[in-house]
């Protein structure tokens, strides 16, 4: 463990002179001053006279060593790492050398120093990486030209995918390190668990071993953060330079000269490959073989790759022409480089080889009858086109970086006005570039299919297209509907339908965007109907009833209906569990579709909203009975829902004669649409026929008894008059 402590501390002095600034200031002088003090007594109190304690190696017992004897590694200097180190190694070679000749332990022995040896080639090789010059190849010459800039950003540009692959070697490092600390816990167990004697010992070298190798990976992990520090420190530094050298630039013959030749260059190449391709199409079409067609596929996208990259120089050599031209002061005025379609151009085509050449793979590797060595010919040819993508890529990237360098070369030499456009239009595409990078970032994959932030925003847009598509056919059928174009039941149902099959094709839609192969329905629909056999039995048989109310018809939004567990109302939503029934309390109930397939449902307007209802009533007797049905009839003619014509009238039935009164039923046929919903046809007659009857002086009986008394005493008087 590293015995000593030191701290640096900065004085915090205030950017600015308001009160929260001289605030912050003061609290945080009293914070490290508190720190200092806490340390400071911390220090001290390590050992009675004072002084910190000094550094010592651990040196575990090899026998048995501890789980967290080299725990204290991380925090030493390297010079104290260096030591222990070296006396470690010692204190390894004399102990090992007195184990008995075991071959087990032997064998653990030599993996041991073997982990040392690892170790040692770590350690030393800090110094060579030390020795090793970062970015040599950047100059930065006092009058820099159009070509020197170039030759700087290129060697810039490699110095940053150096610092991309040592970024990305520390995260492979620091996978290594949580398998190491997991090997390292396992191992720890096993010593726990050995029995005594050598399978113990053996289970302490493997530990020990384990150890040595969780070191080296502190000391990989140690050298590469240190190395990716001081790449990243010159690649910053570099950077500036090189905006410092843009800003100036001079004018150069010399460099118009060379740029002027290699654009002809690059042309009598560009019409040399033009000429390629025509004869490979040509030859393409006259093979049927399928190894020949592969093969001249390949030369095709090779040949459009390379099509791509001679565009791409072509262009840079343009726009380092460009900034050159605008440099001359005796030189007339150029025009800015731009092509707003050369990106997406570029991008395309890249993104349309990538695909043809991961179909290409697939298909030889179909191919399980071929040899070995065609094997590896075939992926030769794919890692050269794989590479000539990663070269027009980079290309690419050096394109924009170039346009950009040209708006803030013509910016100085002309004015921010005048390339305002352009440097909108470059932000612009700056952004979607950017914007493209975040789009295409993968984030899990579906049958190999990687899905992307830009295929999740393709199936949102679907889905959202098909909800609004949806939408709108409802609300058109609606307005027929309201219109009296159509009935409100057939617009109900064909919107229904049509909703469903809309929702349905977009869902099938998304998962095919998503990865899923349509082919293998069959096997999610084998799967569906497993878990629609154990455990979604109701949803699906309430998803099939409603389906076939919408398509059989016997119910109809808008049907007064009376179901046999008693529930009576009016229909207003067919959904795909259940069906919403509005009651005369406006109480919506929500019944299982199933419950209107499997039960009696009595629909009082499937086909004829025209029904006779039973209205008793009963008046007191000595009433006239035919003054009593005309009295009744004109009651129910006053009632606006009361349906009269030559075959459906009107009746007054004498049903019999009660204890108290004469019981008549009024037959009345009513037509149940007019039935307000929270209305009760019962009450609306019972209402008429009383104010009728109170008009003729009609009246309604109530309940009456005859009670004859007799004296309880007569008995007793009769029977003692006998007695005597």
């Amino acid at each position: 463990m590293q015995g000593g402590s030191g701290f640096a501390f900065l004085s915090l002095t205030p950017s600015c002179r308001s009160r929260r600034c001289q605030w912050l200031h003061q609290a945080s002088s009293l914070v490290l001053a508190f720190l200092l003090t806490f340390f400071s007594l911390s220090a001290f109190a390590q050992l009675p006279g004072g002084k910190p304690k000094e550094f010592e190696p651990v040196i575990p017992d090899f026998s048995a060593p501890t789980a967290d004897w080299w725990t204290g590694w991380p925090d030493a200097t390297r010079e104290q790492r260096q030591a222990w180190r070296k006396e470690l190694v010692q204190s390894w070679m004399e102990w090992s050398g007195k184990l008995p000749e075991n071959k087990e332990l032997q064998e653990q022995v030599a993996a041991v120093n073997d982990s040392f040896k690892r170790l040692n080639v770590t350690w030393t090789s800090y110094e060579e990486l030390k020795s090793v010059a970062v970015l040599p190849e950047v100059e930065f010459p006092s009058e820099p030209t159009v070509l020197d800039w170039q030759k700087a950003d290129a060697a810039i540009a490699r110095g940053q995918q150096r610092l991309q692959s040592l970024q990305l070697e520390v995260r492979q490092i620091d996978e290594a390190l949580s398998q190491s600390l997991r090997q390292l816990r396992n191992r720890v167990v096993a010593l726990r668990d050995a029995e005594a004697g050598t399978n113990s010992e053996i289970a302490a070298l493997k530990l020990f071993r384990t150890q040595v190798d969780h070191l080296n990976i502190i000391e990989q992990r140690s050298l590469l953060e240190e190395q990716m520090s001081l790449w990243q420190e010159q690649v910053e530094l570099a950077e500036n330079q090189l905006d410092t050298t843009l800003q100036s630039l001079v004018y150069s013959e010399k460099a118009q000269q060379s740029l002027g030749s290699t654009l002809e260059e690059l042309k009598e190449k560009r019409d040399a490959m033009v000429e390629q391709r025509a004869e490979l199409q040509r030859r393409a079409l006259e093979s049927t073989d399928p190894q020949q067609n592969l093969e001249q596929d390949l030369q095709l996208m090779e040949n459009e790759i390379s099509q791509l990259e001679n565009l791409l120089r072509q262009r840079k050599s343009e726009l380092l022409q460009s900034m050159n031209s605008v440099l001359n002061p005796d030189g007339e005025d150029p025009t800015l480089v731009r092509d707003r379609d050369l990106v997406e151009t570029a991008r395309t085509t890249m993104d349309a080889v990538s695909r043809d050449l991961n179909l290409r793979q697939r298909q030889v590797v179909a191919w399980s009858d071929e040899e070995r060595g065609a094997m590896r010919t075939w992926w030769r040819r794919f890692e050269k086109i794989d590479s000539a993508l990663g070269r027009a890529e980079d290309l690419l990237e050096d394109v924009l970086r170039y346009e950009s360098a040209q708006l803030q070369v013509f910016q100085q030499r002309r004015g921010w006005w005048a390339t305002l456009r352009e440097r909108a239009g470059h932000l612009t595409n700056v952004a979607y570039t950017h914007w493209r990078e975040l789009a295409d970032y993968q984030l899990f994959t579906i049958s190999q299919s990687p899905v992307t932030l830009r295929i999740l925003a393709r199936v949102l847009f679907v889905l959202i297209c098909a909800w609004l598509i949806s939408g709108f056919t409802r609300r058109f059928l609606n307005r027929l509907v309201r219109k009296e174009h159509a009935s409100e039941s057939s617009m109900y149902t064909l919107g229904r339908v049509l909703h469903y099959s809309i929702i349905g094709i977009a869902l099938l839609v998304a998962l095919v965007m998503l990865g899923l192969d349509a082919s293998k329905l069959a096997l999610v629909a084998g799967a569906l109907s497993v878990g629609i056999g154990f455990g979604l039995q109701a949803i699906f048989s309430n998803f099939i009833s409603g389906l076939i109310l919408l398509f059989e018809q016997p119910l109809r939004v808008g049907d007064l209906v009376e179901l046999e567990s008693g529930v009576f109302g009016r229909i207003r939503d067919i959904n795909v569990r259940s069906t919403r029934i509005t009651t005369r309390d406006n109480v919506d109930i929500l019944v299982p579709n199933s419950e209107f397939v499997a039960g009696r449902v009595i629909n009082h307007t499937l086909d004829d909203p025209v029904r006779r209802i039973h209205v008793p009533f009963g008046v007191a007797y000595g009433s006239d009975p035919d003054e009593v049905r005309e009295a009744a009839a004109a009651a129910a003619e006053r009632v606006s829902i009361t349906h009269t014509d030559w075959q459906r009238k009107t009746e007054v039935w004498l049903m019999e004669f009660a204890d108290s009164a004469l019981n008549f039923k009024l037959v009345v046929w009513i037509n149940s649409n007019m039935v307000s919903p929270l209305g009760d046809p019962y009450a609306l007659y019972n209402v008429e026929l009383l104010r009728e009857f109170n008009d003729r002086g009609i009246e309604i009986p109530f309940p009456q008894r005859d009670l004859h008394l007799r004296s309880w005493d007569a008995p007793l008087t009769i029977a003692r008059r006998n007695s005597q």
